[in-house]
C-alpha cells in the first residue's frame, strides 16, 4: 500500500506541473485556438486524471479498512485456538 501512495503521490505532481504548463501556454497563445485546445483537451485530460487518483484513492481507504478488519478477525481466531476450551483432552 506504501507503494501505491507513492505512485499516487508522484501522479498528484506530475498533474499539477501539466496544469502549470498548460496555464503558461494558455497565457501566452491568448488566441481562440488555444481556448479550444484547452476546452477539449487539457481539461478532459485533467478532469479525468483527478477522477482516476480520487478513485484510487477512494480505494485505497476501503483495501485499508478491509486489512484492518481482517487484522482484527486473525486476532480474534487465534485467541480462540489458544483459549482452554480447545486445549486437547486426551
Amino acid at each position: 500500500m506504501k507503494q501505491l501512495k507513492m505512485l499516487l503521490d508522484e501522479m498528484h505532481q506530475y498533474v499539477q506541473a501539466f496544469n502549470r504548463n498548460n496555464q503558461v501556454l494558455k497565457d501566452n497563445w491568448q488566441d481562440r485556438k488555444s481556448e479550444h485546445f484547452s476546452d477539449t483537451c487539457i481539461t478532459i485530460v485533467n478532469n479525468t486524471c483527478q477522477e482516476y487518483m480520487q478513485t484510487v484513492e477512494q480505494a485505497q481507504v476501503g483495501i485499508n479498512s478491509s486489512i484492518e478488519q481482517l487484522k482484527s478477525m486473525e486476532q480474534e481466531l487465534a485467541k480462540e485456538l489458544n483459549s482452554p476450551e480447545w486445549a486437547y483432552k486426551g
